[in-house]
């Protein structure tokens, strides 16, 4: 049912919430005491520098660079995932 100029029916013909035609009323306004600042102290002296764990040095990872020198990625053919492919077959890439 499509009633032009109803307030209870949309242009659409749906009929709209009764509550959009009850008023609002503002709330009053009551001021609220301001907050006192308290700054936050540090109890404990902390510093970002030092290191509490025993010392290990770093893992070796020069081979996988030259390993991975060895091979190159491309597409697969014509698909859209990646492969890992040889350099001796580098040639066959797309084909």
């Amino acid at each position: 049912m499509i009633i032009q100029g109803s307030m209870r029916y949309s242009p659409s013909g749906r009929k709209r919430k009764t509550n959009a035609w009850k008023k609002k009323r503002k709330p009053n306004f009551v001021a609220q005491a301001q907050k006192q600042f308290k700054p936050s102290i540090k109890t404990t002296e902390e510093i970002p520098s030092l290191k509490t764990t025993k010392y290990t040095p770093d893992v070796d990872n020069s081979w996988k660079l030259e390993e991975s020198k060895k091979f190159t990625v491309a597409p697969a053919y014509n698909k859209g995932a990646y492969q890992v492919i040889p350099a001796s077959d580098i040639k066959h890439i797309g084909k």
